[in-house]
């Protein structure tokens, strides 16, 4: 399949740039205080007008509010070329009513909807300043109604908040890429800063390649997501490093709100997408896979490393959406918890499909391999289904995690964060904490899992692996310890046809409870 998307991808790309249009000759000057919107938007119409070539940014600083990108254009910023975000809301153009959330928004530095051969390349910087539009000493803190459920009950109060975020916000800008509806886009060697919403947005667009970019954002900042490919088809992002405050790299279908506005072919699904060869930072999900209501189909994620996140891995199926066909391969994880202003509890791995509103469906993934991955964390994984909605074909194999207390285990521990979810009690709420979580899963497979418990204080951690309401388990080639002695290794309830192959040779017997089983095997 991989091979097959990068064809796709690369058999599209093809630019060709005969005039450059350098933005100096439209009236641009690189002064702290003079506004370049017009004279960069003049220059950027003018090439279109021509049949296309290249929009030149040189050598210096220029302050700007949002440029609208057109088709058959490379805007290119030699090294040394800066675009700079306007600290003025009014220099920002306002999205179409019911674009986004309810109230106005406003585009970032760049838009384009409806083009095809468009190009950002250079070796220079973009920055959003998004910092500019943060109350920098006020924060996100969690609403009584998510503390009544966790374990800590009202001393779930976030004391760290100054240090961990999230910040408040006044209006701010829009994402600083945003390329909807679009055909035949490249965005190579571009170093993006400060955004003050998400930094890439590709929405119903299709033959996207993405390449040896940086995104580093104040991890500080809301919604300061890296790189959100929705809706979109024979999408390529490779050799990028993004730091996120935030989701890192995401991939969804629609979500609500966006349907209002006609933001790209709303029937397509996301398919056909390789993320490879990235380090990525961010408070919350470093991957994140699903929330929109469209099917996504198709994905691979592979050599990755993650670091300092709130959780590792997401897949979340909600407003029946469907998950298919979902690769992680060579991954490596460092998750921890931090404020409870970012969604997560330090799981490396999380998969959940659960209604996001009492009269809600949910939806159903389906045939996700997690293969090579290594896991330092301070949670497990998570694997999670309610009775309306179905996991399936769940294949992991070569797996090693190794679970320890964190400075805020005590403070945020023992919960599971479901989020997002309105249904009161399954958001956030107290919950055991073994190495491996499982409910509700038909057809999980585990081959060579390894599972090892550093320091823990906290009774909340238990066992090594937990299945309830399941049906068939293979697992073979294991390693599964409990937290503690008084803890089984292996707990099953409520299920049918599980099977154990152990060719690995413990050093101790593995501890299996059983209950309410049917049709087991060891």
């Amino acid at each position: 399949m991989r091979q097959i998307i990068l064809f796709l991808i690369f058999g599209y790309i093809q630019f060709s740039w005969t005039q450059t249009h350098n933005i100096l000759d439209y009236g641009a000057i690189p002064e702290s205080n003079f506004i370049n919107t017009d004279a960069i938007n003049k220059a950027i119409n003018e090439c279109h007008s021509q049949g296309g070539g290249t929009v030149f940014i040189p050598k210096g600083e220029f302050l700007t509010g949002t440029l609208h990108l057109k088709s058959n254009i490379n805007f290119h910023l030699e090294k040394g070329a800066k675009l700079i975000g306007s600290s003025d809301i009014k220099d920002y153009d306002v999205m179409p009513d019911g674009y986004y959330y309810s109230g106005k928004n406003y585009m970032g530095i760049f838009f384009a909807n409806d083009v095809i051969n468009v190009s950002l390349s250079g070796s220079g910087t973009v920055d959003g300043r998004g910092t500019l539009f943060m109350k920098q000493n006020t924060r996100f803190a969690p609403s009584k109604s998510e503390r009544e459920f966790t374990r800590q009950k009202e001393e779930f109060r976030d004391t760290i908040l100054l240090e961990d975020g999230p910040l408040k916000f006044i209006e701010r800008p829009g994402h600083i890429l945003t390329i909807s509806n679009a055909e035949n886009i490249s965005i190579k060697n571009i170093l993006f800063v400060d955004s003050p919403k998400w930094t890439i947005r590709i929405g119903g667009s299709k033959n996207v390649n993405i390449s040896n970019i940086k995104i580093e954002n104040n991890i500080l900042i809301p919604n300061s997501d890296g790189i959100h490919i929705t809706s979109s088809s024979n999408v390529n992002v490779s050799d990028s490093d993004v730091v996120a405050g935030d989701d890192a790299l995401i991939v969804t279908g629609f979500i609500s709100g966006l349907d209002k506005y006609k933001y790209g072919n709303q029937s397509s699904e996301a398919k056909n997408i390789i993320f490879s060869n990235c380090n990525i930072t961010s408070k919350s999900s470093g991957i994140r896979v699903g929330y929109g209501e469209k099917p996504i189909n198709n994905v691979i994620f592979e050599n990755i490393n993650i670091t300092d996140s709130n959780r590792g891995i997401g897949v979340f199926s909600r407003d029946n959406s469907l998950i298919n066909k979902i690769i992680f391969s060579n991954i490596s994880i460092q998750s921890r918890l931090h404020s409870d202003g970012w969604w997560g509890k330090s799981e490396p791995i999380h998969i959940s499909a659960i209604q996001s509103t009492k009269n809600g469906i949910a939806g159903k993934i389906s045939n996700i391999i997690f293969e090579n991955i290594e896991a330092n964390s301070e949670s497990g994984i998570i694997i999670y289904s309610e009775k309306d909605s179905k996991i399936s074909n769940i294949n992991i194999k070569r797996l090693k995690i190794k679970i320890k207390e964190g400075r805020y285990s005590k403070k945020y521990g023992g919960n599971f964060d479901l989020r997002p979810t309105a249904l009161k009690g399954k958001g956030l709420f107290e919950h055991d904490i073994p190495a491996l979580y499982v409910k509700g899963v038909e057809d999980l497979k585990i081959d060579n899992i390894s599972v090892k418990w550093g320091k823990q204080t906290n009774t909340y951690y238990t066992h090594g692996l937990e299945m309830e309401n399941f049906e068939n388990l293979i697992i073979s080639n294991f390693n599964i310890r409990a937290a503690s002695k008084d803890k089984a290794d292996i707990k099953l309830t409520n299920g049918k046809k599980s099977k154990f192959i152990n060719d690995l040779s413990p050093n101790q017997k593995t501890k299996i409870q059983y209950k309410k089983l049917n049709r087991d095997k060891t």
